[in-house]
């Protein structure tokens, strides 16, 4: 549909009455004609009229129609083809300029990432000075949170660099949406400049918006081989000091072609300790398990890499965990506390064990151990059970072997604290374990393959055994269970810590625990259970936070973080905890590696930052995908720029006004003019 820019002009078509009124009074006269034979003059007269009149309307004809495509001119005529609306009087214009890894790519006219800015620069430049814009990059800087004029987007566009954040669509038009929602213009267009990696192109999940006028610039890519770690993680959640270890190493293909014989080093502290080969088919995955032992106490910084080409920001992968050189058990007895818990854990030295009469405990200890055993207490008093879910709250575990003559009042109110059963008495009857929860990493490598489904294992029988009501909100998982279906063991989690409550106690008489086999692994695994310190690893861009047992700093003193390879010492975001902190420093993190936490000038700890592997699968959104997700989406309206596009100046000015059609009215006003003379200087009728 033709419209007029300038429509006022069209009032000029009411003189069209003129080459009308001339042709009426002009080309009324007639010629004379002296015939020496009249029978012709009928026959002449009837030919001439029609030649004449024929003439005369072609004439007029040309007049009419160059002076109404003369009018046309003036009105402006154009061909709208889109709602892009540029030269509205006040507007706000956000453009997203993706700075992520895979804009490091590069084309005949550079980089992608320059190619994004000059696609930017032209956005800009068709917009009237009155327009405000917000430029949003990966970063979510807060600078980039305001409209700034055109200068000011120019001068903070040059500024952009690969930011190792990467963001979903979906996230990135929500932050658009925020910059302009105190503001009131009169019209509000979003630019997304990307390559549209498939894994972050979630239009689909972008909140419905009928009024949101969507622009879609696509840069040239092309899909590219990359061979990656995708994840790392131990095959066991305890290292130990001087015995071997595992590291499940995760080497993903995200190209077309299969990729074989793809070294892989582990590296600890520095230090080569591991090198394996892969081969991973097109668009798989493959699992690498590599072995090594930690043979210094402390801070572990372990590195795996790769070496593939041309995409190298995924080749590495950062993880660290703490391997402690002795473990803190301490054992609170009640009046039977018996030899067997201090010839378990005191013929050790790993284990710095500590037997003491509960009443003669000193609580403040309680937060200092790995380890708490509850050994037959006869009650469990207010005071020790606040300290005790105050140690658990902070992590702690705690192993619990009642006392045949306790108060079972205290212990239930201690069971009902962290969610458990309670205590309703004794049971009398002779029975026997008869299941174990092998998946539990408690038991997951105590017995032989081939004896796990053996129906003739030699389990601990009992004569007598507590017995529990149920709870249907109980956090108990039953680890051990009687042929009588009864609970065994059974594990509780409260907070971050565990207790693992047994329904006899250690001593005999109820059972021959305290001398079956099985009771040296069981409580060994628990005890190292119970020290489980977590690889510190984290995502730099992600929410996610670390927890660091540290004590709060004090007075003037902060915590830092420091990358000595790349020179870099911030200070952390932290949240203060029981026992510790939460490390929030996911966005202040620039380069992936290994960070030392410190406080008061002495480390604390050793947290790994991996860069987010989203954009690893070199696969792009094509026009097609993005324009069926928008609609799934119902954005309002949506153009999409295919990556051949010309200058987006131009193209972005005929959206708002339309095809101009003015050139073509004056071009065919002067055709008609020629047509005119022609007719009239060749055209002979008589």
């Amino acid at each position: 549909m033709i419209r007029f820019l300038t429509p006022n002009f069209l009032y000029a078509l009411s003189l069209l009455a003129i080459p009308v009124i001339i042709h009426l009074f002009n080309f009324r006269r007639f010629k004379k004609v002296v015939f020496t034979n009249v029978r012709f003059l009928q026959e002449l007269k009837e030919e001439t009229t029609r030649v004449s009149k024929l003439k005369h309307l072609l004439v007029l004809a040309c007049r009419l129609l160059a002076v109404m495509f003369l009018v046309f001119a003036f009105a402006q005529p154009i061909i709208p083809i889109g709602k892009a609306g540029v030269q509205s009087a006040q507007k706000n214009v956000s453009v997203f300029v993706d700075n992520s890894f895979s804009m490091e790519g590069v084309t005949k006219d550079g980089s992608l990432l320059e190619v994004a800015k000059k696609k930017a620069t032209e956005i800009v430049n068709a917009y009237p000075p009155t327009t405000r814009f917000q430029l949003l990059t990966n970063d979510f800087q807060s600078v980039h949170q305001r409209l700034i004029t055109k200068d000011e987007f120019l001068d903070e566009l040059s500024r952009v660099k690969i930011s190792p954040i990467s963001r979903n669509l979906s996230s990135v038009i929500e932050r658009q949406k925020e910059a302009f929602s105190q503001q009131q213009y009169d019209a509000k267009d979003f630019f997304i400049v990307s390559d549209f990696q498939s894994s972050t192109s979630d239009l689909d999940q972008v909140k419905s918006d009928s009024l949101m006028n969507l622009n879609i610039v696509s840069l040239p890519v092309q899909a590219t081989a990359n061979a990656f770690i995708d994840t790392c993680s131990l095959n066991s959640p305890v290292v130990l000091l001087n015995k071997p270890s595992e590291l499940n190493v995760v080497v993903s293909n995200g190209g077309e072609e299969d990729l074989d014989n793809i070294p892989v080093k582990l590296s600890i502290n520095g230090s080569q300790r591991a090198v394996a080969t892969v081969s991973v088919p097109a668009g798989k995955s493959v699992t690498t398990t590599m072995s090594f032992t930690v043979t210094v106490p402390g801070w572990q910084k372990l590195e795996v890499s790769i070496v593939d080409q041309p995409i190298t920001f995924d080749d590495k992968y950062y993880l660290s965990f703490e391997v402690k050189q002795e473990l803190n058990v301490l054992s609170l007895d009640g009046h039977n506390g018996g030899p067997y818990l201090k010839a378990l854990f005191g013929q050790d030295p790993f284990f710095k064990f500590n037997q003491v009469p509960v009443n003669q405990v000193d609580y403040s200890s309680l937060q200092k151990q790995d380890l708490v055993i509850l050994n037959e207490l006869p009650a469990l008093s207010s005071g020790l059970s606040a300290e005790l879910m105050k140690y658990l709250s902070k992590g702690g575990s705690i192993i619990w072997f009642p006392d045949s003559s306790a108060d079972l009042s205290g212990y239930n109110q201690f069971l009902q604290q962290i969610g458990g059963e309670t205590f309703t008495g004794i049971e009398s009857t002779n029975d026997k374990v008869e299941n174990i929860d092998l998946k539990s990493p408690i038991f997951s490598d105590i017995f032989e393959k081939n004896q796990r489904s053996a129906s003739n294992i030699d389990y601990p029988v009992t004569s007598k055994h507590f017995v529990f009501t149920g709870n249907t909100k109980s956090s108990r998982q039953v680890l051990m269970s009687l042929q009588s279906g009864a609970a065994f063991l059974s594990e509780y989690s409260k907070d971050k810590g565990k207790v693992f409550l047994f329904a006899v106690p250690l001593t005999p008489g109820f059972s021959n625990l305290a001398r079956h086999a099985i009771v040296v692994p069981m409580l060994y695994k628990i005890a190292l259970y119970s020290m489980h310190s977590p690889a510190m690893m984290s995502v730099i861009g992600g929410d996610a936070s670390i927890e660091v047992e540290a004590a709060e700093p004090g007075g003037e003193e902060t915590f830092h973080l420091t990358n000595a390879e790349s020179k870099i010492d911030l200070i952390p975001m932290h949240r203060v905890l029981p026992g510790g902190i939460a490390i929030n420093a996911n966005d202040q993190i620039p380069v992936a590696g290994q960070y030392d936490l410190a406080v008061s000038g002495k480390n604390i700890a050793t947290l790994s930052f991996n860069y987010n592997r989203k954009e690893s699968v070199m696969q792009f959104s094509d026009e097609a995908t993005l324009q069926e997700k928008g609609k799934s989406a119902r954005i309002g309206s949506m153009n999409y720029y295919k990556p051949t596009a010309a200058d987006l100046t131009k193209t972005l000015n005929q959206l708002a006004e339309g095809i101009s059609l003015w050139k073509y009215c004056i071009i065919l006003v002067l055709l008609f003019l020629l047509a005119e003379t022609l007719i009239l200087r060749y055209w002979k009728t008589s």
